[in-house]
Formats: C-alpha cells, structure tokens, sequence
C-alpha cells in the first residue's frame, strides 16, 4: 500500500522535462483532449495477479475528465510488445484517431543496443513528423532489479524537446529511505500492483497540471536523427489475397490477438511463400508460442539463407505474441525476393514491416 501523501510526493518528483517547443497553453485549454498509449505488458495493465482494472490508461484518463477535460484514450499495448511493433501499429491503433498526446512506456521492454535505439528512434520520429503532430511524452520505468533504458531515452528525450517523466526519480528515494517496499509498487519483475498503476497515472497527472501553468513556447522543426530511423516510414501489409508480390497457397485464418487479426498458415503441406517487392527494408511479423504445434520455416534472402536460416515459432518464451525478423536490412530502394519454405508444424505468418 502506498500511502496518499507519499504516492503525490513520488509523482512530483519523477517528473524530469516538460520539454521544449510545446504550446501547453493552447493544448490545455481545449474542452477536450484525445490520448494515445503506446507500450508493453504495464500499459496493457498486466500483473502478477492478472489484468488490473486500474492500469494507468484508465486512472490516467479519468484523472483528466476530472481536471474538466472530455477525454478519449487509445491503448496500443501488447505483454513483450517493444517499439518496432508499436511502430507498426501505431498508424491505425493510435495516429487514426488524431491524438492531442502520446504516452510511450518502452524503458524495460527494450534493450540498449542500437538496434533498440534505432527502433524507438524510427517510431518517434513517425509520431513527430506527423502533418499535426501530438505531443509525445516518455514515460521511463523501471524494473525490480532497477533496469531501465534511460541511458539512450534521456538522451533522446532532450534532442527532441520531449516531457519525460522519470520513475526512478521519485521512486528509488522512497526504497532507499524505508518509506516502501518494491512490493507495494511492483511484482517480483516489473509489473505494478493496483497501486503502482495508481502512481503511474499520477506521474503524468503531476505533468498535465505542471504544463497548465506554462505558456505557448514557438514549435521548433523537427530535428535531423540523433543516431538513426530508418523504420520510421514503415506500414503495416495485413495477410490479403490480393497482394500482387506475394506468392502463396497459404490459408488466411484469424488469430485471437486483437493487434494481429489474421495470419497466413504455412506448414509443409502447403508450400512455400515468395514476396518480390522492391523496398529500402522488410520485416515478417510471426506468431510463437510453447505449444508443440508450432513449427519453423526455412528463410532466404534474394537466394541467400538468412543468419539464422531457419526461423522457429516455437518457443518456450512464446504465448501467442508476435515476433519479428528484418530479412531485408534498410538500404536503398531496390527489388528483392524473401522465401519462406515450411519444414515443420504450423507458422502463423502475422504480416509485414514494409519500407517502400
């Protein structure tokens, strides 16, 4: 339990920038806001003891209707979803409905490798190079073991200008002072109870009500990269049957994951695959799971096997989430070939990343 009094003292400490360029004024004196979330298993409100009612999102939302906002709210999240997925669906899940303000929680959901950055990189600037951008805002957690990939999002936050609100700020004092135990905030990994969700959306509370005092600041361009984006044009290509560059005898059949409607069934019986399609990059989206259906393709590259040559769905990591693999790393537009030949069990091709 995390008492009233502290949980306000934690949330006006974890906020670290309001940013720069932003015209708060203007934004926060409109009737209504329009809110999108982008993120993994803490955004989707999973826990230890199952789904919370009370996940951020909501309390997030409900705290602005209260602050006199009419609000709406979209949630892109998926359990293990990192930023090259939420770049993916960021276009019909959150950027359709025109969003005043964009939330992303991906600091432990991602790596600190460049290709993390690269991908988190790509998906901010998909977001700020919109015709009418929304305001992005970081969200930075961290997990029981103090992990965190503030090390390159601080970094990123101050290059473009963005609000950040930094849980270790406030969090990791009221550890060290005694004043709670990681159990009153999170599970033994780094999902929140009800009342660490309750913190999370009163983090960002503290930003809107800081932001309200603050005035119009002139929009600045959007910078040139800090280190490099080059997925930050990628669409998402859904499983269809008139896809004129793919070539297969697949059956299209639907998945239960929202995100991932539907999914092209390959497996020995039912031949290989072929996409020709001239691109910069191409990414597979597929299905795993620890069940002993699914199987394994094999996967070339413009007729070279790729590194590794056999892609596996089965994994003991899996429950029905969705992976990917760049068979085409980003380069220059030209036409290549992918395909995929089935040698075991069942592959739940989900669809592609695709930079034209």
């Amino acid at each position: 339990m995390i008492p009233e009094t502290l949980r306000q003292q934690i949330a006006g400490e974890t906020l670290h920038s309001c940013g720069s360029g932003i015209r708060w004024h203007s934004l926060l004196n409109q009737p209504k806001l329009t809110v999108g979330m982008i993120g993994g298993s803490v955004t989707q409100g999973y826990s230890a003891a199952g789904f919370s009612a009370h996940a951020y999102p909501a309390a997030f939302a409900e705290g602005l209707r209260l602050l006199g906002y009419e609000t709406d709210y979209h949630v892109c999240a998926e359990a293990g979803m990192g930023s090259m997925e939420g770049n993916l669906l960021a276009d019909t899940q959150i950027l359709a409905y025109k969003p005043d303000l964009v939330i992303l929680e991906f600091a432990i959901n991602e790596t600190t490798l460049r290709p993390s950055v690269m991908a988190f990189e790509s998906l901010l600037r998909k977001l700020l190079c919109q015709p009418e951008p929304p305001v992005v805002c970081l969200l930075l957690l961290r997990s029981a073991n103090d992990y965190s990939c503030e090390s390159f999002m601080l970094p990123l936050a101050a290059h473009y200008g963005l609000p950040c609100v930094r849980l270790r700020a406030g969090l990791n004092p009221a550890l060290e002072r005694g004043e709670l135990q990681w159990e009153d905030y999170g599970d033994n990994e780094s999902h929140p109870t009800d009342d660490g969700q309750r913190l999370l959306a009163d983090c960002l509370l503290h930003l809107i009500r800081t932001a309200r005092e603050l005035p119009d600041e002139p929009a600045k361009p959007v910078p040139e990269p800090w280190l490099d984006a080059p997925f930050q044009k990628m669409q998402y290509v859904l499983p269809s049957a008139d896809l004129p560059y793919v070539k297969t005898d697949a059956e299209i059949v639907p998945r239960r994951n929202a995100s991932f409607p539907s999914a092209w069934l390959l497996h020995p019986k039912s031949g290989s695959m072929q996409i020709e399609t001239e691109c910069e990059t191409l990414l597979l989206f597929y299905e795993t799971h620890h069940l002993p259906e699914y199987g394994a393709c094999r996967i070339t590259a413009d007729g070279e096997p790729m590194n590794p040559p056999v892609l596996h769905s089965n994994s003991i990591y899996g429950w029905g989430n969705a992976r990917f693999v760049i068979t085409v790393p980003p380069g220059k537009r030209r036409m290549h070939t992918v395909t995929l030949e089935p040698t075991e069990g069942n592959f739940y091709l989900l669809g592609f990343g695709l930079v034209k």
